[in-house]
């Protein structure tokens, strides 16, 4: 794909050195590259960047996104008069019988996306728009056309297959409270998955390895094995997701579409059985058939065709300034 990336305002050899602060910008990505190797500069020692990296977000991970969540039910418990045990509380909120389970959830998730750029302002002293695409920064028109299309395709999947048969009108408690939680907070959540597993993990993987291919296998696995139990179906559901999103970012030079793609997902994968009464059940999916699994994959790959076409006409830079 032929590309036109904004010039530098310096050149490449000129790039920020070391100065008299300790956390200062130090280093910008190589001239001409694609957004796997924006960390791949060799005075960053990148296996030693790539394990302190991995280490912090893990961190986060176990940590800091179960601890946003707990705070969150906390809040939610003493608000309501403290109705029994918190640890009952607690549990059938994380199963999202509760407001507070989603925006815990969500939040705790959205986190990632704070977490990854202090990663790469003070472990990489890198700006951390760097991570947002190889422009650098945000092309949110792209992102706001990707997910018009996304609404669409996704709808027109579901109310074609699974949505005729399996939905029924039965709004939940407080839907009203659930949905706005969902459309608004939602798009954050899969901004942090987005820049974790195909933002930040694929920068860190391609800091190392060179073939791009096994840097968006990598991060596909990785992203698959973290959602816990799932049967064969629902196994190749997510892994092809994952392996299509970090092949987007690749083809598209940002994350902006896999955001996109992400977050019209989720508002329809949790906002539908907010009004037919079986958030329990998706929240705890484990189990899909092949059929299921197959539409949806067919999904996927329509939207992330048309996302890169899209951006082709766009000409979005998929390569750092030269």
């Amino acid at each position: 794909m032929t590309t036109t990336p904004k010039r530098r305002t310096q050149p490449a050899a000129n790039r920020p050195q070391a100065t008299s602060s300790s956390w200062a910008l130090r280093y910008e990505p190589p001239a001409g590259v694609d957004y796997t190797k924006s960390l791949a500069d060799t005075k960053q020692r990148p296996a030693m960047m790539a394990v302190t990296g991995l280490a912090v977000m893990m961190m986060g991970l176990y940590f800091v996104n179960p601890g946003i969540s707990g705070a969150i039910n906390g809040i939610g418990w003493l608000l309501r008069g403290r109705p029994g045990t918190f640890d009952h509380f607690a549990a059938v909120s994380n199963s999202f019988g509760h407001p507070e389970g989603v925006l815990g959830s969500f939040l705790g998730i959205a986190s990632f996306v704070v977490i990854a750029m202090l990663s790469m302002r003070y472990i990489h002293r890198q700006a951390p728009r760097w991570l947002a695409s190889v422009q650098p920064g945000m092309r949110w028109r792209f992102m706001l056309i990707v997910a018009i299309v996304a609404v669409v395709v996704f709808n027109l999947s579901y109310w074609a297959t699974s949505g005729r048969s399996d939905f029924h009108w039965a709004p939940m408690q407080h839907a009203w409270l659930y949905l706005l939680i969902i459309v608004l907070v939602g798009p954050l959540q899969a901004a942090g998955e987005e820049y974790f597993f195909r933002g930040y993990m694929q920068q860190l993987i391609g800091a190392v390895l060179s073939q791009r291919a096994v840097v968006v296998l990598v991060s596909a696995v990785l992203f698959t094995a973290v959602h816990g139990t799932q049967n064969l179906p629902l196994l190749v559901d997510r892994f092809v997701f994952g392996a299509l999103l970090g092949t987007l970012v690749v083809m598209t030079g940002g994350l902006e579409a896999a955001i996109a793609m992400h977050a019209v997902n989720n508002i329809f994968a949790f906002g539908y059985p907010v009004l037919s009464g079986t958030l329990a059940d998706a929240r705890t999916i484990s189990e899909v058939g092949w059929g299921m699994a197959g539409v949806n994959i067919l999904a996927y790959v329509v939207i992330a065709g048309l996302a890169y076409l899209i951006g082709r006409a766009m000409k979005v830079a998929t390569r750092t300034p030269m």
